[in-house]
């Protein structure tokens, strides 16, 4: 199974990066295979509106040329996919709300007789702040995701309110590891697999995965470029 996850903060190794790492680092423990992308490594243009113009014009994979369209068909070709974001004034940042406006070109599908194509995808949400607004800015991604068609698995959302340290907090970082695990296991019973849909509280798993997020980390503050010839370029 691909499992995506989207980092919408602007530092790779602060604690919305140390939540989406573990999240995905849980998910492959289920045999998944995972991909992340900084949405702060290329442009990512506002959404035109098409979708008002007359006989909609707003349909996949969008009318611009640039980072955002990249990144719309890593989510098209995803199974499951993690939107971690940072709390700006109780809602996601700029360049992920940018990418959510964008996806109507997804959903919007059905204007041309066809399924969303959203729809079926499953989808959890990070949230990290050190101010209030966490439910608020998860339950929007939720929400938002939901309306495009994708699935919503038990324990989808994790938040911290402690930024820069949220690896070090047990409780966030198991409800993290909880948001990868679901999101692989939804995918798989949507497959058809046998599978319990339940919150686990493994202190062993938590701690192996806090090991590997920080050899992780050690080298996630490193830039990747991103090309439009040929994609991107990963270290």
């Amino acid at each position: 199974m691909k499992i995506l996850g989207l980092l919408g903060s602007p530092h790779k190794k602060g604690g919305t990066a140390q939540l989406l790492f573990s999240a995905l680092r849980a998910a492959e423990k289920l045999k998944a295979n995972t991909e992340w992308y900084s949405l702060y490594d290329g442009e990512i243009k506002p959404c035109a509106g098409c979708i008002q113009n007359e006989g909609p014009e707003c349909k996949f994979p969008c009318i611009y040329e640039d980072y955002g369209k990249f990144l719309l068909q890593k989510i098209y070709e995803a199974e499951g996919i993690i939107f971690a974001t940072p709390i700006y004034w109780f809602a996601p940042s700029g360049v992920m709300k940018n990418l959510l406006d964008r996806m109507t070109s997804l959903e919007n599908m059905v204007a041309y007789g066809e399924p969303s194509y959203m729809e079926g995808k499953v989808v959890g949400a990070v949230v990290v702040g050190a101010d209030t607004g966490a439910i608020m800015t998860g339950g929007y991604l939720i929400t938002t995701l939901n309306s495009m068609g994708a699935v919503i698995p038990p324990w989808a959302i994790a938040y911290s309110y402690k930024s820069k340290t949220s690896l070090w907090d047990d409780k966030d970082l198991l409800n993290a590891i909880n948001v990868g695990l679901l999101v692989a296991k939804t995918v798989a019973l949507l497959k058809g697999e046998k599978v319990k849909l339940a919150y686990e509280e493994d202190k062993g798993l938590l701690e192996e995965i806090r090991k590997e997020v920080l050899r992780i980390l050690e080298i996630a503050g490193e830039p990747r470029r991103y090309v439009r010839q040929t994609g991107y370029l990963r270290y």
